[in-house]
Order: C-alpha cells, then sequence, then structure tokens
C-alpha cells in the first residue's frame, strides 16, 4: 500500500490555518513511524514462540506508547487535538502486541520459565512510564573517565530485588538492599551500565516503590534530579554511539528509555531515518547485517539475553525497536 494513502487514511487533520506545515510533517512521520511497526509486527506474530522475554518487555513498552496515544487521540476533552484514529489503527496494533506476547510468553513457560517468572510482573502487561516533556541539561555532563563495567547477571539480581521474585524467602517486592542501590545511583557509568540504571527506576516507578502521592514529593523531586543526571549523559553517549556506528542495540536502548518519559532530544528526525534504514526491508525486523563489519568496534549483549530468531533477526534489538518506533508515533501524533 503507498504509504501517503496508508497515513491519509488513517490521520485526519484539524484544520487551523492554510499552510499547516508542522502537524503535514507530523502526519508524515507519525505515518512512516506506524507503517515500521505495523511491518515488524507481523514478523514478530510468525515466529513469536522464538521472541525471548527481553524482546516481549520491548513490545510492552511499544504497547504502553500506543494506548496512551490512543487515549489522547480518544479524548473529547483534548482541545488542541489535531489527529484522530478512525479507522482504530492504534487500538489494533495494541490488540497485536498483546496477542503476540501472550503467545510467546506460553512458550517461554515451556523454555525459560525460572527468568519468566523472575521479570513476569513487568512482561505481562503494558509498560506505561510518566511523561513529562522536558529537555537534558548540561549542568548534568559529567566531565573524566566513565565505566561501562557491568555484570547483567548482578543487574537481572538487582531487579529482581525490586520485583521480589528472588529465592530470598518471604521475598517482597519493593526491597532493596544496600550493593543493589549502590549499584544502581553510582555516578560516571556510561553504556549499558547506565541505561540499566535508569530503567531500574522506571521499572520502581511503574511498580508502584515509588510514591506518586503529594506527601511524597521530596522522592519525587529526587528521582526527577537521577532521571536528568542520567539522560543527559545519555545523550552524550548516544551521539557518540550513531557518530561511531558502535552498538545499534545500545542506541535504540538509549533512545528508548529516556523518550519515553518525555526527553524531547532523543527524538530526532536524522535519528529516526536512520533508525528506519536499519529495519531489514524483506522481513521488517531488526538484525545485525546493518552494523559495522568490524566486531572489535561492538560491544555485544550478554548471549543469554540477546536471541536470534528466524531470518537472522534479533529478539532484544527488534523489541527496542519497537518501543522505539511507538514512541516516536506518539511524539509525532500527540
Amino acid at each position: 500500500m503507498n504509504i501517503q494513502l496508508l497515513i491519509f487514511s488513517i490521520f485526519i487533520p484539524i484544520v487551523t490555518s492554510s499552510t499547516l506545515p508542522s502537524p503535514e510533517l507530523n502526519i508524515k512521520y507519525g505515518g512512516l513511524a506506524l507503517n515500521a511497526l505495523g511491518r515488524l509486527l507481523n514478523f514478530f506474530e510468525s515466529d513469536a514462540n522464538d521472541l525471548n522475554l527481553d524482546g516481549v518487555y520491548g513490545l510492552r513498552i511499544a504497547q504502553g506508547q500506543l494506548n496512551s496515544l490512543d487515549e489522547i487521540l480518544t479524548a473529547s476533552s483534548h482541545e488542541n487535538q489535531r489527529f484522530t484514529d478512525q479507522n482504530h489503527y492504534i487500538q489494533n496494533l495494541s490488540i497485536q502486541i498483546e496477542r503476540i506476547a501472550n503467545r510467546s510468553l506460553i512458550a517461554l513457560a515451556d523454555t525459560a520459565s525460572s527468568y519468566l517468572e523472575r521479570f513476569r510482573l513487568v512482561a505481562s502487561k503494558p509498560f506505561q512510564a510518566d511523561y513529562d516533556l522536558r529537555k537534558i541539561k548540561k549542568k548534568f555532563f559529567e566531565k573524566g573517565s566513565r565505566t561501562a563495567k557491568f555484570d547483567e547477571d548482578e543487574s537481572d539480581g538487582c531487579f529482581a530485588e525490586l520485583l521480589g521474585s528472588t529465592d530470598r524467602p518471604n521475598a517482597t517486592k519493593c526491597f532493596i538492599s544496600q550493593p543493589c542501590w549502590s549499584m544502581m545511583t553510582t555516578s560516571m557509568t556510561k553504556d549499558y551500565r547506565l541505561t540499566h540504571q535508569l530503567l531500574w527506576f522506571l521499572v520502581a516507578k511503574s511498580i508502584g516503590c515509588i510514591d506518586n502521592r503529594a506527601v511524597s514529593d521530596v522522592s519525587n523531586k529526587n528521582l526527577k534530579y537521577l532521571e536528568d543526571q542520567y539522560c543527559s549523559n545519555i545523550y552524550l553517549d548516544a551521539q557518540l554511539n550513531i557518530e561511531e556506528n558502535r552498538n545499534q542495540d545500545l542506541f535504540l536502548e538509549q533512545l528508548l528509555l529516556c523518550s519515553i518519559i518525555g526527553y524531547e532530544d532523543f527524538l530526532r528526525f536524522d535519528w529516526f531515518d536512520a533508525i528506519l534504514s536499519w529495519q531489514e526491508p524483506q522481513y521488517g525486523c531488526f538484525s545485525s547485517a546493518s552494523e559495522t563489519a568490524e566486531p572489535n568496534l561492538k560491544i555485544k549483549r550478554h548471549l543469554l539475553i540477546e536471541q536470534e530468531m528466524h531470518h537472522g533477526c534479533l529478539s532484544h534489538k527488534s523489541g527496542l525497536a519497537a518501543g522505539l518506533l511507538a514512541t516516536y508515533a506518539r511524539a509525532f501524533l500527540q
């Protein structure tokens, strides 16, 4: 189907001026993001049994972004609404994700049951983060040598501790040990270590370990401070990453985690075009084919976390891309 026809059949602009350059641009890029996401979801549906838990989590982030966008576009009280989804395309993409995720979780229950039980709480439903439109702050840029040293097993243990899914007797949600608190709050970090620090706090907020009530205003201000610190430095890393084509999986993770909480600096048109160029033209997924041929220039993820699917497609990388494409669509069309 012609992409322009697809875009304009889904979204109808509410005319407020004669030129409308910004809404037209938003329609174009929002349509491109949804079209790319739709192709990616069709691939996932064709190979749902090979989707690992990290890939499912990326889809749950995408689902949360789609649900938020759908709520915005269907709210009758949204005074500045510029677009409508008359064909319920966004809602149908969310339903498709639910179908894919449920199939994948059934398969994971047979092949990776212990890992699934550890992270079921965040993989079993849409992931929605508080969205607060903001920009990175240069005053948080950390100068000097930052460490990427990262033990994924230790990190997973801290997430399990937070989720109350450790093997510890009477494990409870929101328990935080001193070693895990130190790991997740230490400064001068980068790459996956830094993104996982941010993700840990986003998960903590999503499952109720950080109180949203006004009486907990101090804790929320402290969280905003940490988000500013983390995302400002993640932005520096992402710039260098894309310039040197170091690690596309990490780049997608860097953009996704900061953009879903409102840092608009990460949703750049040039970065969006680059991400679209990485998508497999035939299958709609994301593989390693678009990455540099020199393996020494790339920092690979832990082999237990990434998983190859049909046609050389990568589960974690494609899941991240799904979340990011949905986030771009929300940013362009909300």
